[in-house]
């Protein structure tokens, strides 16, 4: 056995640092390793477990954009690590047992539970919420907070008891060699010194763009691209205008400090086209907003369960003859063909089942056309649009519903020179149809062909990360597709959406072009 280090360094103790703390245990614990002169140095100004975006204290307005059944800070059986995995509970099974539901879950998870107690506060200060969750629910992210704080528990037990555990509660500001360790310099004026550093940051900031900066420094009431909860929202006037940059998460976390935190509710309707209308209380901004991509992230699709396994099988095929090949792996000419192909499959398979009257030939024959079509003549890695085009034009004749990736690509093409009256009207009935489709879930074949483009990112990813790779796709098709995948799968949940079709009704958000700031 190597020897062990005397010190490791982790900077980051949100869900990544409790992941990294968990496996640092299962390591030593099957090494039989007692961890004597081991110090685990845990480096964070926020709050150690929870972490900054987790923060529970923080307004319980906010929600998780993922699932309480889909989320989990323990391995589980079966997974690719190599140390033994803990067994621990998902978010809602963990929620379950709060509540007393112990039949619910497995007698190893229920075991872990009642080994490592939750503080009696944590089902006190949520018992609402607590009551009220559902597998497919958005937790808020405070009460995830609480989750990841009972794991970072649950974790720092593992840990030999030999091992000595440091804490440091600042901000690591930079790292270098001092010989054959790290010196990590912390805003409180100390230094770290570790035979080992694991980074395990979660929210990363980009550097301010020029036109930001002239931004902040102008006089003007400024909201930059951070954790909206540590800003001063309170800062934007009561029935001013504010103008926002990007239609992501930050946006409507913004939307919805700015609109419920501030006294506005949001009423069930059945009349209104978002299901629901807003109440205002005058203390909210007008919200003028803008994007790179100028729409809004689609809303996560209404299922009412967890998000269906997407048919990524063509994919799968095409990373593994790409790896057998020599020399690195070209996104877009290698991978890119066969992800629109299982998209379009995806598309027509729910499509001959919902509507089969729409399809002009059998699904197995459309399956045939989409295999059969050339698409790699077309394909480069400087461009994504040029082979669904070639797709859907192989597939003419095929049903009066084609499928317009393409446009799901550019939602907004030839829309740049349109007023901003005009430009919202056209956005706002794109959110009608998008709630549609969220609500149809299973049953959208548009749903079913944008979820094979959202799950394809991670296989993507992995199949190019550590060199594989070729570098003319990370400035052209990979990165397009990763933007694209983000925003027909990491959007909001259903109700966000509705929330911000009832705020364009009541006139309190409109759309602007990004280049007409």
């Amino acid at each position: 056995m190597s020897p062990m280090p005397a010190d490791i360094a982790l900077i980051g103790v949100g869900p990544r640092g409790i992941s990294t703390t968990e496996r640092i245990a299962a390591y030593l614990n099957a090494q039989g390793a007692d961890g004597a002169g081991l110090t685990l140095h845990l480096i964070d100004d926020a709050e150690l477990g929870a972490g900054r975006v987790w923060e529970t204290t923080q307004t319980h307005t906010l929600c998780m954009n993922t699932l309480a059944g889909a989320v989990t800070l323990f391995t589980e059986p079966g997974a690719t690590v190599g140390a033994p995995p803990l067994e621990g509970p998902t978010m809602y099974e963990w929620i379950q047992l709060l509540r007393g539901e112990r039949d619910a879950v497995s007698p190893t998870t229920a075991a872990l539970v009642d080994a490592h107690p939750t503080p009696p506060h944590i089902p006190e200060a949520f018992a609402e919420e607590i009551a009220r969750t559902r597998p497919e629910s958005n937790p808020s992210r405070a009460l995830y907070g609480a989750y990841l704080n009972w794991a970072f528990a649950v974790a720092l037990a593992q840990l030999p008891a030999s091992v000595e555990v440091r804490t440091h509660r600042a901000r690591a500001l930079a790292i270098t060699d001092e010989g054959d360790r790290d010196a990590i310099a912390l805003s409180d004026g100390t230094t770290v010194s570790a035979d080992a550093t694991a980074l395990a940051s979660g929210w990363v900031l980009p550097e301010r763009t020029a036109r930001e900066r002239k931004f902040a420094d102008s006089g003007f009431t400024w909201v930059g691209g951070n954790n909206p909860v540590e800003q001063n929202i309170a800062a934007l006037p009561a029935g001013g205008t504010v103008l926002v940059r990007g239609l992501g998460m930050g946006f409507f976390d913004l939307m919805a400090l700015s609109t419920i935190d501030r006294g506005g509710r949001f009423v069930t309707d059945g009349t209104a086209r978002a299901g629901v209308r807003y109440e205002a209380s005058g203390n909210e901004p007008r919200l003028v907003v803008a994007s790179g991509r100028g729409y809004p992230y689609l809303p996560k699709s209404e299922y009412r369960s967890l998000p269906p396994a997407a048919d990524l099988s063509r994919h799968a095929a095409a990373v593994r003859a790409a790896g057998r090949r020599p020399g690195q792996i070209r996104f877009g000419v290698d991978l890119w063909p066969a992800l629109v192909r299982d998209s379009f499959a995806a598309y027509y398979r729910v499509l001959s089942r919902v509507r089969p009257e729409a399809l002009g030939e059998s699904l197995d024959a459309i399956l045939g056309r989409i295999d059969a079509a050339d698409l790699e003549s077309v394909a480069s890695s400087t461009d994504i649009e040029a082979v669904p085009a070639a797709l859907t034009e192989a597939l003419t004749g095929v049903g009066g519903e084609p499928l317009d990736l393409v446009g799901w690509i550019d939602p907004l093409r030839g829309a740049g020179d349109l007023p901003v009256g005009e430009l919202t009207r056209i956005i706002s009935d794109g959110m009608e149809r998008d709630i549609a489709e969220a609500i149809a879930a299973r049953d959208s074949p548009v749903k079913a062909a944008l979820w094979v483009m959202s799950a394809g990112r991670k296989p993507t990813t992995l199949a190019v990360e550590n060199g594989r790779g070729a570098e003319e796709d990370r400035t052209g098709a990979l990165r397009d597709y990763l933007a694209f995948g983000q925003m027909v799968g990491s959007g909001p949940p259903l109700f966000r959406t509705r929330e911000l079709l009832a705020l364009v009704d009541a006139g309190l958000v409109t759309f602007l072009f990004l280049i007409h700031i």
